[in-house]
């Protein structure tokens, strides 16, 4: 089935950085996916809780207190939904526990893909 006759899936991103959400946000659509931006946390749950999301992507482009918070209110009202870290280092590791996966920020959509073909396979 080509990208564009199977049911799209909705991802949630939480992030700031705007021109790295133009960039990955283009290149998931390409791929299929429907993308939610929202740089707002309470954005973000409410989204997670109230929208029909497949999964959420965090970016860790802020304060990582701030991304714990919202990880850990949305695994907690819906925790069927695989959540997907986005980091660069080591500034992670206290978040493990709350994402199903982590991918290096790098600009590297095709990596991004595969993890969110295997979360969403997992989950299903």
């Amino acid at each position: 089935m080509r990208g564009s006759e199977k049911q799209r899936r909705t991802i949630l991103h939480f992030g700031t950085e705007r021109e790295v959400f133009t960039w990955r946000a283009r290149g998931l659509h390409q791929k299929g996916y429907h993308v939610l931006n929202v740089n707002n946390g309470f954005e973000a749950i409410k989204l997670a809780a109230d929208k029909q999301v497949d999964a959420v992507l965090l970016d860790l482009d802020r304060n990582s207190a701030e991304v714990a918070l919202v990880a850990a209110e949305i695994k907690r009202c819906r925790p069927q939904v695989p959540t997907i870290l986005l980091t660069e280092g080591t500034a992670a590791v206290t978040l493990c526990e709350l994402a199903d996966a982590l991918v290096p920020k790098r600009d590297n959509l095709e990596m991004l893909v595969t993890t969110l073909e295997s979360v969403l396979a997992v989950s299903e």
